[in-house]
């Protein structure tokens, strides 16, 4: 089985935009139990962006917060 992350937004003109991020295997009972926690807690989850180089790591400026919610 695999996992890939979708994230979907759209354009001013409507346009869809899609990313998609694969899971490794390793880091799939991670994403699970970090989606329960969120799903069973009602938490919001914070989302942002780090900058990486060999010596620094630098959050970014762009920041979100969302709610996760099950599908019925």
């Amino acid at each position: 089985m695999k996992f890939r992350l979708v994230f979907n937004t759209t354009t001013e003109k409507g346009n869809d935009v899609v990313l998609k991020f694969n899971v490794p295997p390793s880091k799939v009972q991670g994403l699970v139990n970090f989606l329960n926690i969120a799903l069973n807690h009602g938490n919001e989850v914070n989302f942002s962006i780090e900058k990486i180089s060999k010596d620094s790591r630098e959050t970014s400026k762009v920041r979100g917060d969302f709610e996760l919610y099950e599908e019925e």
